[in-house]
């Protein structure tokens, strides 16, 4: 088996390489990775997901859902404004009811769809 260097010591290969990882690394720059990171942090927590998956289905009140996850209201009502602050989920009014939807133009929409259609067995 030959030896091979990481590094080309050659100078036009390493031009190539240098330029090759200069595209790799810009790859990374145009992912905003402390945004995604964010997501996913906000997504890992279980009442916050479970709260983002019932609201696939429907729009619901704060009471609604500490029925339905057994949770306590401030519990929920915390989640929900984190949720909210990051633009997860809007919120409106009907009659004296607060109701939350999933914010459908938000950039967490495409993680939220991947994480239901193929780590939800069965949602």
């Amino acid at each position: 088996m030959k030896n091979e260097r990481c590094c080309p010591v050659d100078s036009d290969m390493k031009l190539i390489w240098e330029n090759r990882l200069q595209n790799d690394l810009n790859f990374l720059g145009r992912a905003n990775i402390d945004e995604i990171v964010t997501l996913l942090k906000i997504l890992s927590n279980p009442t916050r997901l479970q709260i983002i998956l019932l609201l696939q289905k429907r729009d619901y009140c704060v009471c609604e859902l500490v029925y339905l996850l057994k949770e306590k209201q401030n519990l929920i009502s915390y989640n929900l404004g984190i949720l909210k602050k990051h633009q997860v989920i809007d919120s409106y009014y009907r009659s004296k009811d607060r109701y939350y939807k999933l914010n459908l133009d938000g950039d967490a929409m495409p993680l939220i769809n991947y994480i239901k259609e193929n780590l939800i067995a069965g949602f």
